[in-house]
């Protein structure tokens, strides 16, 4: 009794810190990308569009308001609105619930009931969420304290980060999953560790497997897996009624599958398989033509490749029948598996880009912030992200890593059930086939994103793939920690592996620290001497950058149209007020104007002299410049400039400043423009924003 007492204090503690985390000094979430419409439509809710990216929204407003509380739960259960996107998910018995208490509170406070509280959603979530780890943390507990608070640590350090906890603010369905995969994974640990397996675990078992299997579209295969996984659970109960209640278990998993993946709407799953061919195999194909030949597609379609359904599609209706039987009756889920299958150095090149893109737990484009607490657009809470930060040094090695983690895992996994061969019936050893099941999850979540939608907002769909990883780590960690205090791995082994994580980490992070470039002193500002970095040397030329930052100014006042920006007028200014007015007029004799492609947003496209389409974003060094070559982009001489995201990409020298810089590519709306974050990634901001750093470049004769 007094163990069941620990845990639920234990989940008391984890809900009141994930309650600090959310609400305090004030209430952060994740911006809509709007996909929140799906929930807000059926359900009688308004999202804010003037919010949508930028900020988090907190407060819904109902499409009517309510002054009883009859009308607001007949509302609530039954809401008399056409679910127009006729979109199913499980998501929708979380909400309505969360939507009954909000309402609730709100109506013995002010006695009318007009706006939904997204934070009576986060409370429902976190205490599911919080019960689930202490659960599984009981599972994984060794028995002796030191350990067992390392097991803990490294939980809450894992799903406590912000990354995780800011789905709990927002109407995405990830939120659904990380609850509902936490339960069913904590509760499978339990039944497989325990002979007894009670008909109120069996039945919590099944309930969160087919809220799990509901939750999104990427989940429904897992709930196949999960229901064949379930049948060995027969060959360990003798009551009849328990077999029973298994069995019929099983089959409601099964037709929650069947049944979620019939209900996928033609408006989902059309631009979902659009993307898995022209944004997904034909993206940065060598050869289109070629490969839709493969796929036994019509080669006239070959224009579409690198394109998603979002921009301009040339003339083709992608939603008309002849698309349907031309591309996709021809290349379904099924044939795009079996392309990569055949090809298997594509697969590998979507599974390095899965891998670099899943070091992002969080969206990077999506605000945390409401407008009310910061107007600056999409800024994120860091109150507990050094998990997430921690994933984002291995930018460059992130297949390197998960073909390590895996290898290391499933290493483990074969060395128990050779003990287990040895020692029949050894207590530690009763997980293997639930660890093997969750290893599979994990494998079919790296490349199932990709074979489902390509490379269309590959960061957020990650986010099952980040949640299954990252259990492997406390499982393999836990895993350790038991088999080395049982002398059954050398205490030697593990710090070996140890160091060569640490040291492994330190030099990643020091070879983005360190520059060998040659460095230059070139021209003053306010008063000192500054030094530059050479990217680049010819016979006769130096193309330098600045190796700290100049000075912190606003881009444009409203414009991200780098030609006519205030950032490019004073860089190349040799008034008093200019960046230029304290070089000699020999040294500005000395830099060379150049010629530079510049992109342009699609706001400005008919300035365009070359590209066709807008660039894509994407926030990972290695892969931000895309269609770069084919974006809409102009020619203009450059004197004093801020480097191109190709150019940025391109040239090795030391990106990370501890600071936000501008580039001088727009991002797509025309009020923003590309920068560099503190850590190296590239993000964007408003053009007016005054606190974003100045690195200018040049090229200078010798």
């Amino acid at each position: 009794m007094r163990k069941h007492y620990i845990c639920i204090i234990l989940a008391v503690v984890l809900f009141l810190l994930g309650l600090f985390l959310l609400y305090v000094p004030s209430v952060v979430g994740l911006a809509d990308n709007t996909d929140f419409i799906r929930i807000t439509q059926p359900t009688g809710m308004i999202s804010d569009n003037n919010l949508k990216f930028f900020y988090f929204q907190r407060k819904f407003e109902y499409i009517r308001s309510f002054d009883n509380l009859g009308d607001f739960f007949k509302f609530v259960l039954c809401p008399d609105v056409k679910n127009e996107s006729n979109f199913k998910s499980t998501q929708f018995l979380f909400v309505k619930i969360a939507q009954l208490i909000s309402g609730v509170i709100l109506y013995f406070n002010t006695k009318v009931i007009n706006y939904f509280d997204i934070v009576a959603l986060s409370a429902v979530f976190l205490s599911l969420h919080s019960i689930s780890v202490a659960f599984l943390f009981k599972s994984l507990k060794t028995g002796k304290r030191a350990c067992d608070f390392f097991i803990l640590l490294l939980m809450v350090l894992i799903f406590y980060d912000m990354g995780y906890l800011l789905y709990y603010n927002s109407l995405f369905g990830e939120s659904v999953i990380l609850s509902s995969f936490l339960l069913w994974f904590s509760v499978l640990v339990y039944l497989v560790k325990n002979e007894n397996k009670s008909y109120l675990m069996l039945i919590i078992y099944f309930i969160s497997s087919v809220i799990f299997t509901g939750a999104k579209v990427a989940n429904i295969p897992l709930g196949f897996l999960i229901g064949v996984f379930s049948i060995h659970f027969l060959f360990n109960v003798e009551s009849v009624g328990k077999k029973i209640l298994i069995v019929f278990g099983i089959c409601i998993v099964f037709a929650t599958s069947v049944y979620f993946y019939r209900a996928i709407p033609d408006w989902m799953k059309k631009p979902n398989n659009y993307h898995s061919i022209f944004f997904g195999i034909l993206k940065n194909s060598d050869n289109p033509e070629r490969d839709l030949v493969k796929l036994g597609i019509d080669t006239k379609y070959s224009s579409l490749a690198n394109t998603n359904v979002y921009v301009n599609l040339k003339g083709f209706d992608i939603y008309s029948e002849e698309f349907h039987k031309e591309v996709y009756d021809r290349a379904g889920p099924v044939e795009v598996s079996l392309y990569y299958l055949k090809n298997p150095e594509r697969m590998l090149e979507k599974l390095n880009l899965s891998a670099e893109a899943s070091l992002f737990i969080r969206p990077p484009y999506l605000g945390n912030y409401q407008l009310e607490s910061d107007t600056e657009i999409v800024k994120f809470a860091n109150r507990n992200s050094v998990w997430e930060w921690i994933r984002k040094q291995f930018t460059g090695y992130a297949f390197a890593l998960v073909i390590f983690v895996f290898s290391l895992y499933l290493s483990i996994i074969i060395y128990e059930n050779i003990l287990s061969k040895k020692h029949k019936g050894h207590s530690h050893c009763q997980f293997i086939p639930g660890k093997i099941l969750l290893m599979i999850f994990a494998a079919s979540q790296w490349i199932f994103p990709v074979i489902g939608n390509g490379e269309a907002d590959l960061i957020k769909h990650m986010f099952l793939f980040n949640l299954l990883f990252d259990t492997m780590i406390i499982i393999l960690v836990a895993d350790i920690i038991k088999l080395t205090r049982k002398k059954l791995i050398s205490r030697q082994i593990v710090f070996s592996l140890l160091g060569f994580l640490v040291i492994s980490t330190i030099l990643i992070i020091a070879d983005r620290e360190i520059s060998n470039n040659r460095l230059i002193v070139f021209g003053k500002y306010k008063q000192k001497p500054i030094t530059w970095e050479v990217l680049k040397e010819t016979r006769t030329h130096y193309f330098v950058i600045a190796k700290n930052i100049v000075d912190y100014r606003a881009f444009s006042s409203e414009s991200n149209y780098w030609m006519e920006s205030d950032l490019r007028m004073w860089l190349n200014d040799d008034s008093a007020n200019g960046f230029l007015f304290e070089f000699s007029e020999s040294e500005k004799k000395r830099i060379e104007p150049v010629v530079r492609k510049t992109l342009l947003s699609p706001a400005f496209k008919d300035s365009k002299e070359l590209g066709s389409q807008p660039h894509y974003w994407f926030c990972i060094p290695g892969f931000v410049t895309q269609n770069y070559d084919d974006a809409y982009q102009t020619e203009n001489k450059e004197r004093v400039f801020l480097l191109s995201v190709k150019e940025w990409e391109e040239y090795d020298f030391k990106k990370r400043k501890g600071v936000q810089y501008w580039l001088r590519t727009p991002y797509t709306m025309d009020s923003t423009v590309r920068v560099v974050g503190e850590d190296g990634f590239v993000y964007h901001k408003r053009a007016g924003m005054k606190s974003i750093g100045v690195l200018p470049a040049l090229i200078i004769k010798k």
